[in-house]
Formats: C-alpha cells, structure tokens, sequence
C-alpha cells in the first residue's frame, strides 16, 4: 500500500501551528516519512521523537547515513546542506500531523468512535462492532485484543498504536471500503495526541480508577488525558456518552455543560440525575437484565448473557451511543443478547472435577474488586485468585490489588504478570505488603506452577479467577517475550 510522494510544503502545511523553525525547499519531493530511524529510505522524513526510553535526535545521523532528506524535531539541528529540517513545539503531535499527510488524512473517510476509561473499552469496544455490523454497517476496530480491518485481524501491540501504524491502518480501512470504525483511545495515545486531527462521531467515557500512574503521576494528569477524546477530538453537537456513576464520569459531565466542548454531554447510570437511568436491574449466573429509562423517549429492555454488575455498566454506555447514532433497538436488543463478551474477559473454562476456572485481564485494583464481586454473588464453596502485576508499571496499585484480593478472595495465589526488567520476586513483594494478615496466601512466583497449584487445590463447586493477562498470549522479562497463554496453561492443568 504505497503513497504518493508529498513535497515538503505538505508537511510545512500540516505543521504550521507547532513550528518553532523551518529551513528547505519546499518544493522538494518526500519519498516517506517515520519515527523510526531503521525504516528510513533514500528521500524520506524523520521525526525524531524525545520519548520517555529513548530519544529520536540520537537516531538521526542514522536516518541521514540511510537517506533521510528532512528531520522533524523539538531542538536545533546543525545538518548537511540539503537536508530540510523543522523544529516543532511538541514531536509527539507533530508526528500524527506527518502521518496525516504521509496517508492522505484516511479518517476523513470513516466514521470514528471512540471508547476511553481505564476499565471496560474491550468489552465495550467489541459489544458496539457487533452491534454496528449487525446494522449492516462495514466496522474496523483498533483496540486491546487486536486490529480489526473489516475482518482481517492483525494481533494488537498497543492498545492506541503509534501515528505511522494508526494511520496506516486507517488508510487500509479506507481502502477495504470500511465505513465505522470502534477505537478504544489509551490515555498515553489522548495526551500524545497519536490520532492527529481525527475528529470522532461519538464517544464513550466508562470510567477511571487508579492505573497508569507510572506515566501520568496524579489522578488528576490521568483524568486530564482522557478529557482530551471530549475537550478537543468531537466533532460539533455528536455524542459524549459518560459514566454518570462514576466520580470522574460525573465531573466530565459537567464540566461538557459549563465549556465550549463541541460535543453533546449524555449520562448514564443508576443514580436518579442520570440523563439514561438503568433500572430493573437483575444480575445472575445466567446473566444480567435491566431497562434503560430516556425520559420522555422511549425506554430500551436489555438482557445479556455476560455476569456482573460492571458489565452492564459496559452495555448501557454502548446500547446509549448506539441508539444516539441512529442504530435500530430491535438490532441493539438482538446483539447485546447474543454476546457473551470480549476474549480474555471472564472468559470460562470448567474443570473436569466440578471446578470453573474463570481468565480475565483485570490489573488494577477496581477491575479485581469488580470481577472478584461478580464471581462471589455465584457462591462458590470456594473462590480462589491468581494474579500478579506488571514491571515497569505503576507501582502504586499493587498493594492495593493485593488488599482487594485478600478482601474478596478465600484464597490468594500471588505470581508473576509481566516482570518486563525488574525482579519478580520484589514485585510480588509489593503485592503481599497490601494483604492483611491471616488471609490464606500462596506465593508462587512462576506463573505457570501457580496456575497448576490453584487448579490442582480447587473441588467441585469452587471457583479460580486467574486474572491479570486475559488475552495476552505471552510472558515478557528481561526484554524477552515468551509464549504464555492463561487459557491454554489453565486448559494444560485440567487435563484437557
């Protein structure tokens, strides 16, 4: 899929508003353009992005040995004579800009809509692709499982992928005939501003709890990354459907009333201010049930075979979009009864002995109390939990997961997640400080030897979550990703 050559006054164009400085000929032909100084060719550009691990400007003299004919970049460059450069306010933005025009702007041909919270954008994201192709509609995804492009799948990396990938995909989209697309937006991809000047057709707010710290710093930079999909990436008068409920849901809310933001605020929930009141609400092990109230419109009866409380929280926030775009109630109705939820989201698997094993990707400590309390109102004889936490990641939850766990859990299997570069074993460390004393706890810090403990301790009628990865098919340490499917290692264990 390749592009027309641009001529550098394409780009000065795209990157007016951030240029700080700008010297070549703007009439000079752009061959390519990337962040990454390997993939540079005879005629390209460069952005050199100052990321938080490594720093773009140390990689252009190998984009100029490899042919790079202009560099973006935040700081003054002495390069050959020749060779353009652009100085820019923020690299990250100017990145997405540079993208925009490498791809001919391809979200100017879809319709985008965007999910963001910290718990929820899988299911949710998934629930309203279903929904949309049952409409009859042509849907792409990008999200956390993987990278829908109207049904070739393309394993995910990032939740948000980076600007040269996200546009990429955005223009092969456009090329397949794709007319929506579902896009769960990452904080990290908000505050980076990855999608350029893509302006979204509607959006989803599910909620906020604490996670990601390790970038963000305060709940309050965390909150502030997220507003970003409302305050400056709606389109004029579509929806901004949000969490009433949830504290943060409930600022954003009004926050939208009191501001210029171009889109139209819509809350949901249970409590009685809700511009969409859920009612009726039932949960079982069979499922869950409720109504949406609109208020002088007419109400929507939903039932879903997916468990837990947080779930329809999942199915109201996207059941609301959905009828705010224009999508039928019967195909809203039919779709949300015939899902039974993302992969790797409390997804099951029954022990020949009576046992159930549930996968879920729950790491942080609101999405652990919300499956843990979904699977204690089945009442288990017992409810087991293995799980650990990422390295190199927000440090901060970690005893708050391990609380939550000792809090909900009759027994706690406390492993390894992801140790990426730091030691396992003081990762764990951090966890078990939040458990209280006297809560049944095994350390096991190889994940697959605990996975094979729970299961080999668990009897009829009892229940093992193993959370923390769900999807996710690998283990990652020391810079090496090894294969590790929870699925699979759970499946191994029983037998089956």
């Amino acid at each position: 899929m390749p592009t027309q050559a641009k001529t550098f006054q394409n780009y000065l164009d795209a990157l007016d508003a951030l240029t700080v400085s700008r010297q070549g000929r703007p009439g000079m032909l752009i061959e390519g353009a990337t962040c990454d100084s390997r993939e540079v060719r005879s005629g390209w550009l460069f952005v050199a992005i100052p990321g938080a691990r490594e720093d773009g400007t140390r990689y252009v003299q190998a984009a100029l040995r490899a042919g790079a004919s202009a560099v973006v970049s935040t700081v003054p460059l002495t390069l050959p004579e020749g060779v353009a450069h652009v100085q820019v306010a923020d690299a990250y933005a100017a990145a997405a800009l540079v993208a925009e025009v490498l791809y001919d702007f391809p979200s100017r041909g879809l319709r985008l809509l965007g999910i963001t919270g910290t718990n929820g954008k899988t299911t949710s994201a998934f629930l309203l692709r279903d929904i949309l192709a049952r409409a009859g509609r042509r849907v792409g995804m990008v999200g956390t499982v993987h990278y829908d492009i109207g049904g070739k799948i393309i394993p995910a990396d990032r939740t948000t992928p980076p600007p040269f990938i996200l546009q990429k995909l955005f223009r092969q989209m456009c090329d397949a005939g794709i007319q929506d697309v579902v896009l769960e937006a990452s904080s990290h991809a908000l505050e980076q501003r990855r999608a350029g000047t893509a302006t979204f057709a509607g959006a989803i707010f599910t909620n906020l709890t604490g996670d990601h710290l390790d970038y963000h710093q305060t709940m309050d930079n965390y909150f502030a990354a997220k507003r970003i999909l409302f305050s400056q990436g709606l389109a004029r008068g579509v929806p901004a459907v949000l969490n009433g409920d949830d504290a943060y849901g409930a600022a954003l809310h009004q926050q939208m009333q009191s501001s210029r933001d171009t889109g139209r605020p819509v809350s949901f929930g249970c409590h009685a201010g809700s511009d969409v009141r859920m009612t009726d609400i039932d949960t079982s092990v069979r499922g869950g049930r409720m109504v949406l109230d609109f208020g002088t419109a007419p109400s929507l009866e939903l039932s879903c075979p997916m468990i837990g409380l947080y779930n329809l929280y999942n199915v109201a926030g996207v059941a609301v979009l959905a009828r705010q775009i224009g999508i039928d109630d019967e195909i809203i109705r039919e779709a949300v009864a015939a899902f039974t939820g993302a992969p790797g989201r409390l997804e099951p698997v029954y022990s020949p002995n009576g046992a159930s094993v549930f996968v879920d990707y729950a790491h942080t400590d609101d999405a652990l109390h919300n499956v843990l309390s979904s699977l204690r109102a089945l009442k288990p004889a017992r409810l087991s939990v293995v799980f650990g936490c990422g390295g190199d990641r927000d440090r901060s939850k970690r005893p708050r997961m391990g609380r939550v766990a000792a809090e909900l859990a009759d027994r706690v299997y406390v492993t390894s997640d992801n140790p990426r570069t730091e030691d396992p074993d003081a990762i764990i460390a951090d966890i078990v400080a939040g458990i209280v004393s006297g809560t049944d706890t095994r350390v096991v810090s190889d994940r697959r030897e605990a996975i094979r403990t729970a299961i080999a301790e668990a009897q009829a009628g009892e229940i093992v979550l193993v959370a923390g990865k769900g999807h996710e098919t690998y283990q990652e340490q020391n810079g090496v990703r090894r294969d590790f499917d929870d699925i699979r290692e759970v499946r191994l264990a029983m037998g089956l």
